[in-house]
């Protein structure tokens, strides 16, 4: 087989990128993956964030490959290079994503401790960028039925370093979705121990007399997470009186840390009319999909108040539904769900390639 025959349609079906570019999407992680400490580069962790977006984290993997768009991924990480330097340019950012790709985990409570490479390798054709994922660790992104933690692909998609990536996953495993607004607290030195940020010495942001520059510390370690946060939408930082996104914690007159809180977002966005269209025009061979669409089209959706408390206190929880013509009620954000997930075939079958150093 030709490698641009890598670009072609599987079988006549569509891909994911047909419908939507970049996949701005649900994605889920094992909790395990997410307290594993990683040493991804921002343009590998969004890259690595676009391969699972992919996946279909509820169902076993049919493959442990998925292809990215070429042009989708330089987008995603910021690469605008004519067309003849592009698969240079592109490679160069995310060619040592396997080797970082290595994680230690350690669970005493289950007698298991493992170590290993999540992405087995990383090959670029004409017009996409295939991914392996190493299949020892797949259980980790897809199959999942419980202790796991969903993210947002676009809210990453846009983080500007990987501090931020970092802190919102952090925000994610802290999230109970219960609470109408979560808060976490973190110490200077616990900042430090997160984000690899030396205790003295260069870049520790301690003066040549011993004392901490807090304000250096505020502008270029606080306020750069902040920036990118307050943009996403699963995850969303509550502003305080004085207009910063973060508390001071004070013992006394002494800053000791800082306590963020934020409000959480399971589905941050539904599809639209449009996508809905576009997915019934181009999905005529997918009978589940069509009736969706079909549905969609013809019923309504609506938003009723649902009354709530929570500690004493009545709160409102909106509920998003649509009832279709024959008076069925249907979740709308698991219709979401399906809508962004609508071709099975997205992922390549093992059968369908022959790498071209076999």
């Amino acid at each position: 087989m030709r490698t641009d025959e890598f670009d072609l349609e599987i079988d006549g079906q569509m891909t994911i990128e047909d419908l939507f570019e970049p996949p701005e999407r649900l994605f889920a992680v094992s909790r395990i993956f997410a307290r594993a400490r990683k040493s991804m580069s921002l343009a590998e962790q969004k890259t690595f964030v676009y391969a699972l977006a992919l996946l279909r984290f509820t169902e076993e993997a049919k493959s442990s490959y998925v292809r990215l768009n070429k042009k989708t991924l330089a987008n995603i990480l910021g690469i605008h290079s004519d067309p003849n330097h592009l698969s240079v340019d592109l490679f160069d950012n995310i060619k040592n994503l396997p080797k970082h790709s290595y994680i230690e985990i350690a669970m005493s409570d289950r007698d298991l401790y493992a170590s290993g490479f999540l992405v087995t390798s990383v090959i670029c054709f004409k017009n996409i960028v295939r991914i392996r994922f190493n299949e020892d660790y797949m259980s980790l992104f897809t199959g999942l039925s419980k202790d796991y933690i969903t993210m947002w692909s676009m809210d990453i998609f846009r983080m500007s370093s990987k501090r931020s990536v970092q802190f919102y996953e952090l925000l994610r495993q802290l999230t109970d979705t219960r609470n109408d607004v979560n808060q976490h607290g973190w110490g200077v030195k616990q900042f430090k121990e997160m984000f690899g940020i030396p205790k003295d010495g260069k870049g520790s942001y301690m003066r040549k007399d011993g004392h901490f520059d807090r304000p250096a510390f505020e502008k270029y370690v606080l306020q750069p997470l902040c920036d990118d946060l307050k943009k996403c939408k699963m995850i969303n930082l509550v502003i305080q009186p004085d207009g910063k996104y973060y508390e001071k914690v004070k013992s006394g007159n002494r800053v000791v840390g800082y306590r963020f809180y934020w409000t959480f977002s399971s589905h941050p966005a539904v599809a639209s009319a449009e996508e809905v269209r576009q997915i019934q025009q181009r999905a005529d061979k997918n009978p589940r999909v069509l009736k969706i669409a079909k549905d969609l089209l013809e019923g309504e959706r609506r938003q009723y108040q649902q009354d709530g408390s929570q500690s004493g206190r009545r709160t409102q929880k909106t509920v998003n539904q649509f009832t279709d013509m024959q008076n069925n009620d249907y979740d709308w954000d698991n219709l979401e769900e399906e809508l962004l997930s609508v071709n099975d075939n997205y992922v390549v079958n093992e059968d369908d390639d022959d790498l071209p150093f076999h």
